[in-house]
């Protein structure tokens, strides 16, 4: 019987790529030849391999993309690392799954066009990331993506959703000119500072749904001027740690900043240009729990906006204020005196804000607060002056009919500081009635009552009083404290308009005291009784 030749073993499977792609599957592509050095065999297409042929990555990479589209299946391109990747003006077919991926250079799709949904959520952008002027039909995930150099979407249309949920960026992200058609999410995504870091620009950006950045931090700069929010836009906690440019912008349904954090310090920059502002429904911007000591709001009309808890600059420890008054000029050129002015900023326009202000909280009636904006507005209309001589300008700034309203009751708002100026008068009066007097006709002119016999010695001062009184022995009390209470009671029916006085006021120096002391103390009870009006008021 002849012998049975071996059997012989069977051969050992090539190994494949075991990287888990989307639909978490293996990849199964071949081992790329030089991958050894990572602990697992990847293929071309995930190696980290820095010298792998580019034209070999790009081929397999066409070959995948046309597979998806003949068979109507998902582009997968989860965990690729993409040595290069230039796609200018590309139209992807199918639907592109970039989850994962990492781009080591540039990664270039400007003017592309991705007809079904584009996910990067989680890819890495080593370098520059160019997506200006992209066309996005279909949901566009970059959640958690991480831009680590230049950014820019400029000019590019999403057309639904656009997730940019914690994704981070850390250098210049640039969305000029973007429109999102469908809801955008920028939430909690980080705009990391970084060295030569410049700005993150959303000028003439569209959102046409709802725009949420709750909870997003802007390290830099942050322009939204002339940006246009079709819907909701939602800022909460978000983060500007520099100028949050809001110039021109345009709401047209409700924006929230609840919580947000805007720049302050000592400084004369902004933290906040909501200036120029365009609002559709007023009511629905609503200012929450926020810090606005560094904002500016001129030229935007905030008789109507929601200010709930929120922090405003100080003028005094007690007393608020507008950014506007302190802003350096070179922020806000606005601001700005009109040609041919003299004044040192343009007080109407700020005046105009302070009075916008005032009718909002006067309307849900917190009058304590509208009392700092009125004193506010009353302050621009003191500054603001004709005259264009230094001295002149000086006069009518601080001793105008309006300057005498600030010092007598800060503009109707402090009845403490008229009820003081009113008890001063009254006391100064009080003396200066006596000190009038050059003896022994002048003084205080005794009336005494019909049935006594006036005496020739009828006429009270500070120097003739030990005669007056030993003529008088019936006058009590006597001596310099009878005196200064004789002034008093004559100073206060002065002032009480009384009729019957005991003692007068002499013709014809004191009778002139006492017109003035009408003139001023009905003046100061009308300014106390209008402070303790608008203090106290109720609608």
């Amino acid at each position: 019987m002849a012998d049975t030749p071996p059997t012989p073993e069977a051969a050992e499977p090539e190994p494949r790529c075991r990287v888990k792609m989307a639909d978490e599957k293996p990849c199964g592509r071949q081992i790329h030849s030089v991958s050894g050095r990572e602990q697992v065999p990847l293929c071309l297409m995930h190696t980290m391999d820095p010298k792998k042929s580019n034209d070999a990555f790009q081929a397999e990479f066409e070959r995948t993309l046309a597979d998806a589209e003949r068979n109507h299946i998902v582009a997968d391109f989860s965990f690729f690392v993409f040595p290069a990747s230039n796609y200018s003006g590309r139209t992807f077919l199918p639907e592109c799954d970039f989850s994962r991926a990492l781009f080591k250079q540039d990664a270039n799709f400007p003017w592309v066009t991705f007809a079904q949904s584009a996910r990067f959520n989680t890819a890495t952008f080593a370098q520059n990331a160019d997506f200006g002027g992209a066309t996005l039909h279909n949901n566009a995930d970059f959640y958690r993506a991480t831009f680590a150099q230049k950014t820019d979407f400029s000019g590019a249309i999403f057309t639904q959703y656009a997730n940019f949920n914690r994704a981070a960026f850390r250098k210049n992200a640039m969305f000029s000119g973007v429109t999102f058609t469908e809801n955008v999410d920028f939430s909690d995504a980080t705009f990391t500072q970084h060295a030569n870091f410049m700005s993150i620009d959303f000028s003439h950006a569209t959102f046409i749904q709802n725009a949420n950045f709750t909870g997003a931090e802007f390290p830099q700069d942050a322009d939204f001027h002339h940006a246009t929010f079709a819907h909701n836009a939602n800022f909460s906690r978000a983060t500007f740690t520099q100028e949050a440019d809001f110039r021109q912008a345009t709401f047209s349904d409700a924006a929230t900043f609840r919580e947000t954090k805007f720049r302050y310090d000592s400084s004369l920059q902004p933290g906040l240009l909501f200036t120029d502002v365009k609002i559709a429904h007023p009511g629905q911007i609503e200012f929450h729990t926020t810090n606005l000591s560094h904002a500016l709001f001129y030229n935007t009309d905030v008789s109507s906006l929601d200010f709930t808890l929120t922090e405003w600059r100080r003028r005094t420890a007690t007393r608020f204020c507008l950014f506007e008054e302190s802003v350096d000029l070179l922020y806000a050129a606005e601001l700005k005196s009109n040609e041919g002015s003299h004044n040192g900023r343009n007080y109407a326009l700020i005046a105009e804000t302070y009075q916008q202000l005032k009718r909002n909280y006067d309307a849900k009636g917190d009058y304590w607060t509208a009392g700092h904006w009125h004193y506010g507005e009353m302050e621009m209309k003191r500054l603001h002056s004709g005259w264009s001589r230094k001295p002149m300008r000086w006069l009518d700034q601080n001793l105008s009919l309006v300057a005498l309203y600030k010092y007598a009751s800060e503009y109707g708002e402090s009845y403490t500081r008229a009820l003081l100026w009113l008890a001063g008068f009254l006391l100064a009066f009080s003396l200066l009635y006596p000190l009038l007097g050059i003896y022994p006709a002048t003084g205080l002119s005794l009336n005494p009552p019909d049935e006594k016999i006036a005496t020739a010695l009828n006429h009270l001062n500070y120097w003739n009083y030990p005669v007056f009184f030993a003529a008088h022995p019936d006058e009590h009390p006597q001596g310099l404290l009878g005196v200064a209470l004789h002034g008093l009671m004559t100073s206060l029916s002065v002032a009480g308009f009384q009729k019957e006085l005991r003692y007068m006021p002499s013709y014809p120096w004191g009778r002139m005291m006492a017109l003035l002391e009408i003139l001023l103390t009905t003046t100061l009870a009308g300014l106390f009784a209008l402070a303790i009006r608008r203090q106290f008021k109720r609608s």
